[in-house]
């Protein structure tokens, strides 16, 4: 009998997004704690989508989804997170429920990265919002 074989293309083409909104450029905030959803740079992996897909490539489970169960097909996993102004990711969230760990493990492999660096607003790093997107093709040979 084969044994089910992944054709997990983590499709490292790991997006990351920014959500931004309205917020008044003049507004002056001294609390060390705000996170900023308008910003001069986003949050990002250190070394940029080259370094951030290698380590993913290094760093993911492709094999998690089929082995709980998951339906061979495509699957874009979505994971909103603070990056702090020292670049530590934390507070994540998942935007995306297709369960079968797919999550879990996105999570799992972005607290192992190292440090991202921070969002910058008017030249300090601050504390801010990301999305990051991690693309599934689950597939039994």
């Amino acid at each position: 009998m084969l044994k089910p074989a992944i054709f997990f293309l983590l499709l490292t083409i790991s997006f990351n997004g920014f959500a931004q909104t309205n917020v008044a450029a003049n507004t002056t905030v001294i609390n060390d704690s705000t996170i900023y959803t308008v910003v001069d740079s986003a949050a990002h992996f250190p070394g940029g989508m080259v370094e951030q897909n290698k380590f993913v490539a290094k760093n993911m489970n492709g094999a998690v989804g089929i082995d709980n169960g998951a339906k061979v097909g495509k699957y874009i996993v979505i994971i909103k997170f603070e990056v702090t102004s020292e670049g530590a990711l934390v507070n994540f969230q998942k935007k995306t429920k297709f369960g079968y760990g797919l999550e879990d493990e996105v999570i799992r492999c972005l607290k192992l990265s190292p440090n991202w660096i921070p969002a910058k607003r008017n030249g300090m790093n601050v504390n801010s919002i990301t999305e990051f997107r991690q693309f599934f093709v689950l597939d039994k040979m």
